[in-house]
């Protein structure tokens, strides 16, 4: 698994560490013990970042833990059952055992039956976990937003991937009402409203969904969950026009892909060293 760590520039006062772990995808396919696998394989991104002072050491100026563990969505496939779900939920309890962690919905559970989707989402809060389901959350000072789109954004009941909904400023707004403060990390699964996402008034935006392209050449990405070619967001970082927001796009963790390594990435949210000049 790959490690990445961005600089994210937004107003704040202090900086602030965050983990984004996207698109686990465990499900009734993987075994029991691949997803053990893969929950140690995040609990080490998440100890090798984790760096708080040692407070019986008073010469350790080094404080920088994460903060928040950020969950933007497919934790588990459409195609579930009962071991992925305790699978997630275990998952979900380790990694809150080192830092609060926010979980935002994919297309992915969005597409269970809605009496499964509820009862899952009550076994999450029960573990402390905040989910974010078109909700905002403040933790350290920062407000964390977790948008869920209607489904037709990703496809339609039919399975047709053909004229979807698309993801415009109305629709942001439609799902969460007004930015509800600053500064502002949207949790939303599909990094394709990016410009949506900008103008609602988001200062940083974590997203996943497009699993690097599935298939990379180089650094390009060739293929989206919507069997689009070369999509604009495959994996990485980007700046809307006006540079007001950042977003970062992660390639992650489950699902088949080639040349497209997993990934967990470290992001510090920091004041724009330009503006406090």
């Amino acid at each position: 698994m790959e490690r990445r760590h961005e600089l994210f520039f937004v107003p704040i006062e202090r900086r602030f560490r965050l983990l984004h772990v996207s698109d686990v995808h465990f499900s009734v396919v993987t075994s029991h013990e691949h997803n053990a696998r893969v929950t140690e394989e995040i609990l080490e991104q998440l100890a090798f970042y984790h760096m708080p002072a040692d407070p019986a050491d008073p010469e350790d100026d080094l404080d920088d833990p994460v903060r928040v563990v950020c969950v933007t969505g497919d934790l588990i496939s459409r195609g579930y059952d009962d071991k992925s779900m305790e699978d997630a939920l275990t998952l979900l309890r380790r990694l809150q055992e080192t830092a609060p962690v926010v979980y935002s919905l994919g297309n992915h559970e969005t597409d269970w039956p809605e009496d499964v989707l509820h009862g899952f989402l009550a076994r999450v809060r029960e573990t402390g976990v905040i989910v974010l389901d078109n909700e905002s959350a403040e933790i350290g000072g920062v407000t964390f937003t977790g948008l869920t789109l209607p489904r037709s954004v990703f496809r339609h009941e039919n399975g047709s991937y053909r004229r979807l909904t698309p993801i415009n400023e109305d629709l942001v707004r439609e799902c969460l009402g007004h930015c509800p403060g600053h500064p502002n990390v949207l949790l939303a699964h599909t990094p394709l409203g990016f410009d949506a996402y900008a103008a609602w008034g988001a200062d940083a935006v974590l997203s996943g969904h497009i699993h690097g392209g599935i298939v990379r050449v180089g650094n390009v990405g060739l293929l989206s969950p919507e069997r689009r070619f070369l999509p604009k967001y495959t994996k990485g970082r980007f700046l809307s026009e006006d540079r007001c927001c950042t977003m970062n796009v992660s390639a992650g963790i489950g699902k088949f892909r080639i040349n497209d390594p997993p990934e967990v990435i470290c992001i510090d949210l920091m004041a724009d060293p330009a503006e406090e000049g």
